[in-house]
């Protein structure tokens, strides 16, 4: 009897110790972390913008972020897509607005598809309805290409310009070969307006060489064309120019910019200083219209429309091509 009280009595000793301690802890209050309080604010909004946007907008909100490691306030380390930032100091937004600029090329566009049909009709007298056409593109693509803010296709512009001063040059003659190219002009301008990207990987440089952009005969049938049938007669009537006030200051700013263009280093004459004045004339009269079809201002405009003819006349009597 007594091997088996000495067998129970280290796990009896355990077993009072537990209690002994339990005892002694109940007694006592555990301290816990306190509960963490809500205020009454919400942070749910009726209207995010206006309620839970506060301050001014951040000046580089459409920059991209700083990759990790980088420096805050460094230049990126990709370059720009070729064309897509224009080229400092062109000049061009004084002269044409963006909105002619796709204006204009969306209604060459009807032209093209009209012109360019098929291979005997391009042969007959299509081709040169297409190197004027195609010339005044590529001018326009140009243009694009130096714009110094945003313009629609800014980013192909370059390589645009390329494809259709090439197109233009070779359009002197309407053989197949030349047929089948301005075909392939056609589909890609009718794939640009559509939102298409067909010059995606045909790289240019922003800035133009001009000499090699579009001829200066080209460019003179469209100022003709212009001229005598649309812009001439609404400058002559306050009532016409008031009516046509948007068209006008169309034709104007392509006339500004044409006249530009006709100046460059490299066009033909270019070099003469009483041929770039006729030039700077022309587009400083247009520039004029311009600014007088937004000011509703028929006398300014009709003294610059007689500047226009009279400079028009005086070139043509020496520098006609």
């Amino acid at each position: 009897m007594r091997k088996w009280i000495f067998l129970l009595l280290p796990p009896l000793l355990v077993a009072s110790a537990a209690l002994a301690v339990l005892a002694q802890t109940k007694g006592k209050a555990v301290k816990r972390a306190q509960p963490p309080k809500f205020g009454q604010s919400n942070t749910f909004y009726a209207d995010a913008f206006k309620e839970g946007l506060v301050g001014p907008r951040p000046g580089n909100l459409g920059q991209p972020a700083v990759a990790a490691g980088g420096n805050a306030g460094q230049p990126a380390t990709s370059a720009p897509a070729a064309g897509s930032g224009g080229v400092a100091g062109a000049g061009w937004s004084r002269l044409i607005s963006a909105a002619t600029i796709e204006d204009e090329i969306k209604s060459l566009k009807l032209q093209v598809d009209q012109g360019v049909t098929t291979p005997s009709d391009f042969a007959g007298k299509g081709y040169k309805q297409a190197r004027r056409q195609f010339s005044v593109l590529a001018m326009l693509f140009g243009i694009a290409g130096e714009f110094e803010t945003d313009v629609r296709w800014k980013k192909d512009a370059p390589a645009a310009r390329e494809a259709f001063a090439r197109t233009a040059a070779n359009a002197k003659v309407g053989t197949q070969q030349v047929w089948q190219e301005a075909k392939l002009r056609k589909e890609e301008l009718g794939d640009l307006i559509n939102g298409g990207t067909p010059f995606a990987g045909k790289e240019a440089e922003a800035k133009a060489a001009w000499k090699d952009v579009a001829g200066r005969a080209p460019l003179m049938q469209f100022l003709e064309q212009a001229w005598d049938p649309r812009l001439k007669p609404a400058l002559a009537d306050k009532n016409q120019f008031t009516a046509s006030a948007d068209k006008v200051l169309h034709d104007a700013e392509m006339f500004a910019a044409i006249g530009e263009v006709l100046s460059k280093d490299g066009m033909p004459d270019a070099e003469s200083s009483e041929y770039k004045a006729f030039c700077a004339k022309l587009r400083d009269a247009a520039t004029t219209i311009r600014e007088a079809v937004k000011a509703k201002n028929y006398d300014q405009a009709a003294g610059a429309s007689a500047a226009i003819g009279k400079a028009c006349v005086e070139c043509h009597e020496n520098y006609r091509s």
